[in-house]
């Protein structure tokens, strides 16, 4: 699944190229400014260590504000103030040990395959809406040559990518640009135990 979507990302970023007028432009302009936005959410950054962030997810934790995602390998911050409480459920990528994409899934608590009013179609306004909050206005409304719509900013070397993954998720990417690795495979956490209990062996 996780390869499977990571090419169908890769599709989405190619369809965005071709937007030249609207996207690459956009990329251009903002990596050309040199301004650097590193802050996620929650107090994460870009380049935070994987041991930082789960000493931080930790805390977190402690305090009340997040809890265990599904299967203990995401992390869950509950979101209020919408038509329906939202459940973010998080992880990041890591490049040489730290920090560079962050992957973020957004869904109503009540969805239910029969509630279609709570689908992950009808968030996207309200998604929408969160992301400009934290990062500004300015997320560009396109589509793959398949038809599927998908919304992107870009922010100095900062890109937000968000897709409907299913009917219950939108899934979004933060990337850092100026910090790509090379295509391998992420390590992943274990089960069983709380993702800032996670920390693999190997560095």
């Amino acid at each position: 699944m996780t390869n499977r979507f990571s090419v169908f990302i890769f599709i989405i970023l190619l369809a965005a190229a071709a937007c030249k007028s609207d996207y690459e432009k956009m990329v251009e302009r903002e990596l050309a400014g040199g301004i650097r936005h590193d802050s996620l959410f929650l107090g994460l950054h870009f380049g935070m260590t994987r041991d930082s962030f789960y000493e931080h997810c930790f805390r977190l934790n402690q305090q009340g504000i997040v809890t265990n995602g599904p299967q203990n390998n995401t992390v869950l911050y509950a979101i209020e103030g919408y038509s329906q409480p939202i459940d973010m459920n998080f992880y990041p990528d890591f490049n040489q040990d730290k920090i560079w994409r962050m992957r973020v899934y957004f869904n109503y608590q009540a969805w239910a395959p029969w509630n279609k009013k709570l689908y992950a179609e009808k968030l996207v306004p309200e998604a929408l809406d969160l992301l400009g909050k934290w990062y500004g206005a300015g997320f560009l409304s396109l589509k793959t040559p398949e038809g599927k719509p998908f919304w992107v900013k870009v922010n100095g070397n900062c890109q937000y990518l968000m897709v409907v993954q299913d009917e219950k998720m939108l899934r979004v990417e933060i990337s850092d640009l100026t910090n790509q690795p090379e295509d391998k495979p992420a390590p992943k956490p274990g089960k069983d135990r709380p993702v800032w209990e996670k920390k693999p062996a190997e560095k």
